[in-house]
């Protein structure tokens, strides 16, 4: 093999591999944009959260990583119904595993329900 050859496999590869560590941008909207704020009771808010987790499996080998910022996203969406969503807080962790490194993406936020008619 010539240099060159080998060096266009090895750009290849490489872009391969960077390629899946490539995560999805979550873009946080509320649960219904289209309602106007004043249809909320902002002096009822509660509290709540969610949680995704990913494996990157001996250190080389991403499983469920790079969504789970959208993943956790989804599951508070679907906690809050049709509530408005505020005061949204991200929280990053990692711990060790025997076979790799786990990833935790948790989120924090207010739900206010919808005034009673």
């Amino acid at each position: 093999m010539t240099l060159k050859k080998i060096t266009i496999l090895v750009v290849a590869l490489s872009a391969f591999v960077l390629a899946g560590c490539a995560g999805k941008p979550v873009t946080f909207q509320n649960v219904t944009p289209d309602t106007d704020r004043t249809a909320f009771n902002f002096e009822n808010g509660r509290e709540i959260s969610a949680s995704a987790s990913g494996l990157q499996l001996l250190l080389l080998i991403p499983i469920s990583i790079n969504d789970r910022q959208e993943r956790a996203y989804e599951l508070l969406r679907a906690q809050a119904g049709g509530d408005y969503i505020s005061d949204i807080k991200i929280q990053e962790s990692w711990s060790w595993a025997f076979v790799g490194t786990v990833y935790k993406t948790t989120i924090k936020a207010k739900a206010y329900p919808r005034k009673a008619q």
